[in-house]
């Protein structure tokens, strides 16, 4: 990148500095998710998929595996959201 084409964050006004910020926070969470989308399906595809798929389907079996991967997960993660807002709340 060009220097002269980076921008003083110093010299930003403060409504655009908060702007910048919740920009750069949307972002992170984004990324946040599109990562562990990504862990749910490489967990639950090595979990499940046993075989070749040559017919471009999951059997019945990988795809009720698949399901219940993803259903069990995120069970987890619900659980674990409403344990820490619990423990936030006390």
């Amino acid at each position: 990148m060009d220097p002269q084409s980076q921008i003083d964050i110093s010299k930003l006004s403060t409504s655009d500095r908060k702007e910048l910020n919740q920009f750069l926070t949307n972002e992170a969470q984004k990324s946040n998710i599109q990562q562990t989308v990504h862990h749910l399906a490489d967990v639950c595809w090595k979990k499940c998929m046993t075989g070749k798929i040559s017919s471009g389907r999951l059997d019945r079996s990988e795809e009720a595996c698949a399901n219940n991967c993803v259903e069990r997960w995120m069970d987890a993660n619900l659980a674990v959201l409403k344990h820490l807002e619990s423990l936030r709340g006390q």
